[in-house]
């Protein structure tokens, strides 16, 4: 009989650890807190699918104390970490292109990431780390203004702008929409999904793991803003009471839960984002309204992505202790949405969302084993999150398949914060 996995949460990161698992042949199932997969943090999240780019500008607001001391330290230790995260990054973006291909899926996807400099000294800036970045396999290549604005008419021709980064494998799409029909071929493949199931808690003996979880609908049926587009039929009645099952392996891909679960002191911040959603502007006499794919704003910090037919805005990024809550300031998204893009939009039918995701010390993922017996992690950070899924869930399945693994991801594994 096949080894058997549990994936806990199904966010992006869960949904592709389930699809590549089942890939593996192995039997997987899946518990999530919410109703559907993508609920949490990937729901309304940031669109654009990215490469890890090292230094390229910290726009986070100022973060406690405590974990600022952290990144200090860890910035000082250096090591392969960066490098690993780089080259995953770049099997993770051409991971997401092979399962579109073979598998059919169609998540709004537009190709072409550009990176605004709107000065001066962030385009020496640039220039000056551009080797760095190509030494670590980035495909990266800096253009002046005027091509920037051909490759995105729809630019605000009095925009200060003096050039723009241009990285090769990124661009836009539905997160949710991509997690969604990925979890459906995971299905087919025998993955079981268990949603409304909380997680209460994992012990180890020399047989295995045992998870307990719980069934824990909401007490009235949850409501989304319109054009959430939330999936039917996800939820279904369970056993009541706290239930046990073994398990030869579990990976958490929970975020900021993980710790409750793992350690308590696992050093997890909380990176809170905040977007806007809202049609794109359809007029015949100006048909470049609008982005074409991806535009990313390090000095505003912001982002704005084409889905289909419509834009998404994301930035406000804010890191807190993990508990806490912050109120999103979504005007200064619609402004800078007018500064670049201006009249694109529908503003009457703005959709607002807001995630929360776990930010480690030192801005890398925590990935691999965890250094419990059949325990491993799957947590990415907060703005890489659809850039890193589905390589990091290739890779973990090989190694809980006991195959050899596609890279070394070693270097990002928690130990790294003890």
């Amino acid at each position: 009989m096949s080894r058997s996995v549990a994936v806990v949460g199904a966010g992006l990161a869960g949904v592709a650890t389930a699809y590549e698992l089942a890939a593996q042949g192995l039997r997987v199932h899946v518990f999530e807190r919410g109703g559907s997969v993508a609920e949490q943090a990937s729901f309304a999240s940031n669109a654009v699918l990215s490469p890890c780019v090292p230094h390229l500008d910290d726009t986070t607001s100022p973060a406690p104390l405590s974990w600022r001391w952290r990144r200090w330290r860890a910035g000082r230790r250096g090591g392969d970490a960066a490098s690993a995260l780089a080259a995953l990054s770049q099997f993770s973006l051409a991971r997401t292109a092979e399962l579109r291909r073979v598998l059919g899926l169609e998540d709004e996807s537009a190709e072409g990431l550009l990176v605004a400099l709107v000065d001066a000294r962030r385009m020496a800036a640039a220039q000056a780390r551009l080797d760095g970045w190509k030494a670590l396999g980035l495909q990266a290549e800096l253009i002046d203004a005027e091509a920037a604005r051909l490759r995105e008419p729809g630019l605000n021709t009095e925009a200060p702008l003096v050039g723009a980064l241009v990285f090769a494998g990124g661009g836009a799409g539905n997160a949710r929409l991509f997690a969604q029909q990925l979890r459906q071929q995971a299905q087919r493949l025998g993955a079981g999904f268990r949603f409304h199931s909380t997680v209460r808690a994992i012990a180890a003996d020399g047989a295995g793991l045992t998870l307990r979880h719980e069934y824990t609908p909401p007490a009235e049926a949850p409501t989304r803003t319109a054009g959430a587009d939330r999936d039917a039929g996800d939820t279904h009645p369970q056993v009541p009471g706290p239930q046990d099952e073994r398990f030869d392996a579990i990976v958490l891909c929970n975020g900021l839960d993980a710790a409750t679960l793992l350690d308590p002191r696992l050093p997890l911040a909380a990176l809170h984002e905040a977007s806007v959603t809202a049609p794109l502007r359809m007029l015949e006499a100006h048909p470049d309204l609008g982005p074409g794919a991806a535009w990313v704003d390090p000095s505003r910090g912001l982002s704005i992505a084409r889905i289909g037919h419509r834009v998404r805005v994301s930035g406000g990024t804010t890191v807190t202790q993990a508990r806490t809550r912050v109120t999103p300031d979504f005007e200064a998204l619609h402004r800078g949405l007018q500064h670049w893009f201006p009249g694109s939009v529908l503003h009457q039918q703005v959709q607002q969302g807001q995630s929360r995701r776990a930010m480690p010390a030192d801005g890398l993922p925590i990935m691999g084993a965890s250094g419990r017996p059949g325990l491993w992690l799957n947590l990415s950070t907060g703005d890489g999150g659809w850039g890193l899924a589905c390589g990091a869930a290739h890779v973990l399945a090989q190694q809980i398949a006991a195959q050899a693994p596609a890279l070394d991801i070693g270097p990002l594994g928690p130990q790294r914060l003890a």
